[in-house]
Order: C-alpha cells, then sequence, then structure tokens
C-alpha cells in the first residue's frame, strides 16, 4: 500500500544528519522549534493505541535539510515491524476452524441420508476434518512463540508452521516537515510476495493449480449461503408443522366420536390454520427448482453409470427420500409442475375435509357439492376418489365420514415432507460442497488460505497507518466511504523458474481480497489484540472479511499564559457484502467527537452520520 501525498518542491544545499556537527549551522537558521515540535508530534502519534497495534521494534533517523532559502527541512526515516504479522493470521486461523466446524455439525445433522447423499457428506466431512485438525496444529505452533514475535525472515519461509505468516513485512515510513507546515507521510508496506514456500512450486502455483482443479471437476449446481440458511429454515418449519398437522388430524378423529360441533369445529379452526402455515412454508420456488436439479443430476449419473468418490451408483432415491424410482421413470421428462400439484393437494385436502364438515352440520345442500376438489387432491389415489359421496348416509357416524379424508390428509402432507426434505437437504449438501470440497483437494485450500493471510496482514497493516493519518481529515474519511481502499502492488519477480509459482500464488491471493471489507469501530480497551482484531466470513460464493480498529488521540500545548487540551475520538463503520446473486451492500457510520479545552472553557462538538 503505497501512500503519496505532494509536498512541493525542495532544492538542498546542504544535508546534515542528526548528531553530526551542528556547530557549522548559523543559530538563528537551526529552527530548534521545529526539532522540538517534530519530536513532539511524532511522541504523540507513535503512543497512539492504533499505531501500537500496526508497529514495532521501530527504527528510525532523523536527517535536516537547509534549502537555498535557509530553510529547514526535517526528514523521519522509520523502519517498523508489525504484530499483525503473528496476530492476524492466528485470528484468521480460529475464524477458518469455526467455519469449517460449524459446517461439519451442519451436514451431520441432516440425518439419515441415501447412499449417494451419506458418500457426498463423508467427502465433506473428510475435507473440513483435515482442514481443522492442520489448522489447530498450525495455531497451537504459532500460540507457543513469544508475544513479542512480529517478523518472520525469509530464512523461515517454508517452515510449515509459519505458512499463514507474511515474510519479512515491515512498513517504511518517512515524515518530512517544513518549518512552517505540518508534516508530510510517505508510507510504503514491503514483504515478501504473498506465496506457499512451504508446499513449493513443483507443481506451479495457485493460478495453475486451480485451472487444473477446475478442468477436471464435474460440473454441478451450487446455491448461496443465503439459499442455504432458506433451506435450513424450511427444513425446521416442516419438522415443527408436520407434528402438529398430524396431532391435530388424530385429534379431530377423536373427537368426532362424541359428536361435539364446538369441540370439533375448534379444532378444525386449529387443523386448517396450521396446514394453511404448512403450505406456505412449501410454496418456495427454491424447492421446486432444487427437485428440478436432483433430477438432472441422477439423470445424467445414471446415464453415464457415475460412480461416486465412495464407490456407490448414484441411486434414485435421492430424489425422494420416501419413495422410490425406477430407471424407466429417471428418463421420463421432468414435470416442473410436479412439486406446484403436490402442496395444492394439501390444501385440497384440507378444503375436502371442511366441506364434508359443513355437510354433516346441514350447512349446505347435498346436491350442491361436488366431489372435483377431493379428485384433484387425491390424484391417483383410487381410495379417495369414492370418499366423498354425493350424498351423506344419515346412518354413518361422523368418525366414518371424516376418516378418509384425513388419511388422504396425512398422506399428501407427507408425500410433500419427504419431496421437500429432500430438496432442502440437496440444497444444504450442494451448498457445503461449493464452500469445501469444489474448492479442490485440501492441499490447494490450505495454499489459498495461506497466500491470502500473508496478503491481508500486509493491506491491513497498511490501512491502519493510512487511517490512522487521516482521521482528522474529513475529506479523506469521505473518500474511504464512498470510494473504498485501492491497495497497490509492485514486484521484483520475474517469470523463471519458482518465481513463476510465487507470481501465480500471488494473483490469487490478490484476486481474493477483492472480497475484504474493513470495520472500524471503538476497541474497549488499549491492548493490541483488542485494537485490532478481526473475522472472516465465506459461506459458498458470499464472502464477508472484517477488521475492527479503534483510535483515540489527546493532544496538549502549553503556551503562557494559556493552556489548550484537544481530545479528538473517531468512530469510523464501513461494512461491504457482496455475493453474485445480491447487489453490493455499504453501510457506512461515522461519529467525530471534539473536546477543546482552552484555559477554564470546555467545548465539545460531537457529529454522527450513518448512511446506507
Amino acid at each position: 500500500m503505497d501512500g503519496v501525498n505532494e509536498a512541493g518542491e525542495v532544492k538542498v544545499s546542504r544535508l546534515q544528519m542528526e548528531g553530526e556537527n551542528e556547530d557549522q549551522t548559523p543559530p538563528e537558521h537551526k529552527c530548534p522549534e521545529l526539532c522540538d515540535s517534530l519530536h513532539g508530534s511524532v511522541h504523540d502519534k507513535e503512543n497512539s493505541s492504533t499505531m501500537r497495534a500496526a508497529l514495532c521494534a521501530q527504527v528510525c533517523k532523523v536527517y535536516r535539510f537547509q534549502t537555498e532559502d535557509q530553510r529547514w527541512l526535517l526528514v523521519r526515516e522509520q523502519m517498523s515491524e508489525t504484530p499483525l504479522s503473528f496476530s492476524l493470521p492466528k485470528q484468521l486461523l480460529s475464524a477458518l476452524i469455526r467455519e469449517h466446524t460449524s459446517r461439519v455439525r451442519e451436514v451431520r445433522e441432516l440425518g439419515d441420508l441415501s447412499p449417494h447423499w451419506d458418500g457426498l457428506r463423508h467427502d465433506i466431512i473428510n475435507h473440513c476434518s483435515g482442514l481443522i485438525g492442520c489448522y489447530q496444529d498450525t495455531l497451537s505452533e504459532l500460540d507457543k512463540l513469544s508475544v513479542s514475535s512480529c517478523f518472520k525472515s525469509s530464512g523461515s519461509k517454508s517452515d510449515k508452521h509459519l505458512q499463514f505468516v507474511s515474510t519479512n513485512l515491515h512498513a517504511q515510513r518517512m515524515e518530512v516537515t517544513a518549518a512552517d507546515s505540518t508534516g508530510v507521510w510517505y508510507e510504503v508496506i514491503t514483504f515478501g510476495a504473498p506465496a506457499d514456500h512451504h508446499q513449493a512450486f513443483k507443481h506451479g502455483g495457485l493460478k495453475r493449480l486451480l485451472s487444473k482443479h477446475s478442468n477436471q471437476a464435474d460440473s454441478s449446481v451450487s446455491y448461496s449461503e443465503d439459499e442455504s440458511c432458506r433451506a435450513r429454515e424450511l427444513l425446521s418449519s416442516v419438522a415443527e408443522l408436520q407434528p402438529l398437522v398430524f396431532g391435530l388430524a388424530e385429534e379431530l378423529l377423536s373427537v368426532s366420536q362424541e359428536q361435539n360441533s364446538f369441540r370439533l369445529q375448534h379444532v378444525l379452526n386449529a387443523l386448517n390454520q396450521q396446514t394453511e402455515l404448512f403450505v406456505h412454508a412449501l410454496k418456495d420456488e427454491l424447492v421446486k427448482s432444487a427437485l428440478l436439479a436432483i433430477h438432472n443430476q441422477c439423470a445424467a449419473n445414471y446415464n453415464s453409470s457415475h460412480v461416486h468418490s465412495n464407490g456407490l451408483l448414484c441411486d434414485n432415491t435421492s430424489a425422494d427420500q420416501e419413495g422410490e424410482t425406477s430407471s424407466g421413470q429417471q428418463e421420463a421428462e421432468y414435470d416442473e409442475e410436479e412439486w406446484d400439484r403436490v402442496w395444492a393437494n394439501v390444501g385440497k385436502s384440507i378444503n375436502c375435509i371442511i366441506v364434508m364438515w359443513d355437510r354433516l352440520q346441514g350447512q349446505e345442500r347435498p346436491q350442491d357439492q361436488t366431489p372435483s376438489d377431493q379428485q384433484e387432491a387425491t390424484a391417483g389415489d383410487t381410495n379417495s376418489q369414492n370418499t366423498v359421496s354425493s350424498s351423506v348416509s344419515s346412518g354413518s357416524s361422523w368418525q366414518e365420514q371424516l376418516l378418509p379424508l384425513v388419511v388422504t390428509l396425512r398422506d399428501c402432507v407427507r408425500e410433500a415432507v419427504g419431496k421437500a426434505r429432500a430438496a432442502m437437504t440437496f440444497v444444504i449438501l450442494q451448498g457445503a460442497v461449493a464452500s469445501s470440497v469444489a474448492h479442490g483437494p485440501t492441499q490447494i485450500v490450505q495454499r489459498r488460505h495461506a497466500v491470502f493471510s500473508q496478503a491481508l496482514s500486509a493491506v491491513a497493516c497498511g490501512f491502519m497507518l493510512k487511517l490512522n493519518a487521516g482521521l482528522e481529515d474529513p475529506e479523506y474519511l469521505q473518500q474511504l466511504l464512498s470510494v473504498g481502499v485501492l491497495v497497490q502492488f509492485e514486484s521484483l519477480l520475474s517469470t523463471y523458474g519458482d518465481e513463476v509459482g510465487m507470481l501465480e500464488d500471488m494473483e490469487v491471493g490478490v484476486a481474493d481480497l477483492s472480497d475484504v471489507a474493513f470495520t472500524v469501530t471503538e476497541a474497549t480497551t488499549e491492548q493490541p489484540e483488542d485494537t485490532a482484531a478481526g473475522h472472516s466470513e465465506e459461506h459458498g460464493e458470499q464472502h464477508t472479511h472484517t477488521l475492527t480498529l479503534t483510535h483515540t488521540h489527546t493532544h496538549t500545548h502549553s503556551h503562557t499564559p494559556h493552556t489548550h487540551i484537544h481530545t479528538l475520538t473517531h468512530t469510523l463503520t464501513h461494512t461491504l457484502t457482496h455475493s453474485p446473486l445480491t447487489p453490493h451492500t455499504h453501510t457506512h457510520t461515522h461519529t467525530l467527537t471534539h473536546t477543546h479545552t482552552h484555559s477554564q472553557h470546555t467545548h465539545t462538538h460531537t457529529h454522527t452520520h450513518t448512511h446506507t
């Protein structure tokens, strides 16, 4: 990250390093106030919580230049390491462990699956478990290092436990100060090209490895995190509503024996309400599209004799956990309206029960009733086609009249639940595949995470420095909110030997940074781990990366007989979320509090602005 500010043209006539002979310069041109101002401002800024979290082990030199107009120009050159070299990779590793652990728990909660789907689940669990174990070992090794460790030298670039740590990451900063102006900072973050030297480059870097994997990978439908979340919600709703519907249906039959009109009407109203909620939950286009995808995938697997990695043929029971499908049905054209008829039959079944109850109560004349609703609701069910006759036998009990209709309702609900569970299980599994197995073997995924961690550490360090320098510049802060952060990378790598693999790693790592968002909030303490904290989430094709920073600045200036105290508290929040299916979403919150104490008077100004 390169921060460049125009400081104007300076003609240098003499150069003097601090510590050299200073008596050669006339006293009136030494400008001691400038030196004091430089050291004072540097001391204030470098001791802020943000700078302590971003920089450590600083080495400085101060130069004084005398220009042709006999004015002094001070240049402070600083080389610093950064605690982010180790703290940020550890946070990223912890976030990845939590993410993969959650994915394993999610697919395990799907219950009993068909052989093909169970094999797919085992693939996901094995893939995630391998990464979890590796990341836990790496994190354990990093935790053993001294808390003061903040630099990885070139000699350690191939160490396995330092795979996620940037090599030679340090900040090169230069502050140029003139006698009549404030200092201008020039900042450059230098680090070794983000690359996985532990796995080396015998087979190329990430770009080449991912290209080979994409050519070998089977093309399959994938779902976003939003769709996977909807699938989990629908499964939860179905699991909650199905027992309620069945329970109320049984209660309806039980009450019908008593022939108590009031109680039966009450139970029927409750059954109708829960059935409507059940049908509303099923009327989701995601179920319909998932059932079509299941049919297409299983048909393709059947025609090509596809054998899964567990050695099992993709069986047809994956399309319906409750039903059985023959090879002839598999090859038949899939009716996209079938699902609409399935959930509609549930609604028509409850309507048949209501109509029968009205007949039993004598609210409608028998000749006005038609059996069309019952016939549609029970399409293909020969037992239910004769359920409702044109007239009700006066000698039959209420239970005898309602029982066939209740059985039909339960059959329709059971069929809908089976198909919905199959469809949503497919969505969840495919979503888990898209964010795990589909990314390639564990070695490639681990390599990509390691390269991303190295690049992210450098960008986070640069962002903290730029933000700290621009906290009192409203135009710069507004630019951050409206435009974001532009990062420029320059490299001295060639296109020969292992350096080609390094470039291929770096290209993918830098591209992954486009999914990073920074969030600036106020820390609760001034400890480095609280001042610079972050988390990373990756769900399918939707990514969110967040970094949390803070800054508090207090400046006291005494000039007899007056004393000025300035306290500036600044909070800036910028969150970016995006996926291929949703537009970019920005949320900005900007809070600025300025307290100025002059002699016995105190003035406080607070401004808050939020924009989405």
